[in-house]
């Protein structure tokens, strides 16, 4: 008869031997979960692959952009068209400028030759405009002229104008004139009680008997105390409102002239 050790023994060793078993197919099987696993990702990542793959050729048949890269590739293609318009424009804009200048240099020279821009040949000669234009319905009249042509100290002189003169070697040089603005151009001081005119043009003429830019600097002066007597408008020599930009473009042209005069003076 078996005793309850020799039971209890027997039962201890069956038991480890089914843990041993279990052990034994549970590791065999766990290596095939993990390869079954391990494919399965496989194939779903192969899908999605597949899918990235398969993106572009949609995007084409929907006439999308392949990336953004593209979308700056349209970019820089209009920036580099536009960069090419604007070099061909200015060559163009050069060869009319040499094209013009060789036509000048073929024809005679004099110091009142026309310039391109329509004023005298600024390399000797520089003339500044201004116009004082009346406001509608309000025309100067000849005593109100007079009365500012006194108070500027202004003298009737050559061409029928006013002259703003000042004295050199016991003779008299003007440095700015105002004529009429309309036909025929001129004053007739024996006519001034009854004289109406709706503008006055101030010709500065350089060189003068002055430095030019304190030639420029008195008219201008001048011109403001006309403008705001007569309660008129000051417009350029193209009739265009005198602004403070306007008048600094005068400026530089006077400088500019100056600074030619001089290097003329010293190479003749």
């Amino acid at each position: 008869m078996i005793s309850a050790l020799e039971l209890r023994i027997a039962l201890i060793v069956v038991a480890v031997i089914v843990i041993i078993v279990f052990i034994v197919w549970y590791r065999a099987n766990s290596k095939d979960i993990v390869a079954n696993s391990i494919t399965k990702q496989d194939q779903d990542f192969s899908a999605d692959i597949e899918d990235v793959l398969t993106m572009p050729a949609r995007d084409a048949k929907e006439d999308l952009p392949d990336d953004l890269r593209s979308e700056f590739q349209h970019v820089s293609q209009s920036l580099r068209a536009e960069k090419i318009s604007q070099r061909v424009h200015a060559a163009q804009q050069d060869r009319a400028a040499r094209q013009d200048k060789a036509t000048h240099a073929d024809t005679p020279k004099s110091t009142h030759a026309s310039a391109p821009d329509g004023q005298p040949d600024q390399a000797r000669e520089l003339l500044i405009v201004l116009h004082v234009v009346a406001k509608p319905q309000a025309d100067f009249t000849g005593p109100m002229i007079q009365q500012m042509m006194t108070e500027l100290d202004l003298e009737f002189g050559d061409m029928g104008g006013y002259h703003y003169n000042v004295q050199r070697l016991a003779k008299k040089h003007s440095v700015y004139c105002v004529l009429n603005m309309f036909q025929p151009g001129s004053f007739d001081p024996t006519l001034m009680a009854d004289f109406t005119t709706r503008g006055l043009t101030m010709v500065l003429q350089l060189p003068g008997p002055e430095d030019s830019l304190k030639a420029f600097n008195i008219m201008c002066e001048h011109a403001h105390r006309l403008a705001t007597f007569l309660n008129a408008d000051l417009l350029d020599q193209d009739h265009n409102p005198v602004t403070t930009q306007a008048l600094s473009h005068y400026k530089e042209q006077v400088q500019l002239f100056g600074l030619r005069v001089a290097r003329l003076s010293t190479l003749s």
